[in-house]
């Protein structure tokens, strides 16, 4: 496979989890309509909250991210495989935040309910959405990640 592909397939990758995650988050909020009461202005606001955070968060925190994995792929050795999607680190880290969701979700009345949750979905959702769009851009328009 070459390297080109792969950035294709990662940031497909990240697109499809973002759109999953906004999903499930929207799923949650009609859990939180109907389970706990929430009002729909409450929802509303809690939305729209949680998709510019996602925004900033795409912009500025996970474009880095997704940038310095983009580099990592095209400074691998020929050929490259599917395995070399992520960072070897990275595969310990998707467990951790499925887990992390799953707490979320157990515990939601402990952290506002299921309208907070809600937002934590769908603002990781919109920022995976937002900085999936690095991956694809053309090889020359990759640059070394900023040392802060």
């Amino acid at each position: 496979m070459n390297k080109k592909r792969l950035t294709t397939i990662a940031g497909g990758l990240w697109c499809i989890i973002g759109f999953v995650l906004v999903i499930r988050g929207l799923s949650l909020y009609q859990l939180a309509e109907i389970e706990q009461h929430a009002t729909e202005i409450a929802i509303t606001i809690s939305g729209i909250i949680a998709g510019l955070i996602g925004l900033v968060k795409g912009k500025f925190v996970l474009s880095k991210t997704a940038h310095r994995n983009k580099n990592r792929i095209y400074n691998l050795d020929d050929p490259v495989g599917l395995q070399d999607i992520f960072s070897k680190p990275f595969y310990f880290f998707i467990p951790m935040m499925m887990g992390l969701g799953v707490v979320l979700r157990s515990y939601n009345e402990y952290l506002g309910g299921y309208i907070v949750v809600a937002a934590i979905y769908c603002g990781i959702g919109m920022a995976l959405i937002v900085s999936s769009r690095v991956y694809w851009f053309t090889e020359s328009e990759i640059q070394e990640p900023e040392n802060p």
